[in-house]
């Protein structure tokens, strides 16, 4: 069983490992902002529907 830090340093050296792992991270970030912006324009438009 390998280390996080052995982990960290095989994906420091391959390349390949480095676009995967950038490319998820991105996808992650990128989909949590999309997701908080439909979540608040979906509570501004509820809250406008009940007053």
């Amino acid at each position: 069983m390998k280390s996080l830090d052995e982990r960290i340093d095989e994906i420091k050296e391959d390349p390949k490992k480095l676009r995967r792992v950038f490319t998820i991270t991105w996808i992650a970030a990128y989909s949590m902002l999309i997701l908080g912006a439909i979540l608040i324009i979906g509570i501004l438009l509820y809250e406008k529907v009940l007053t």
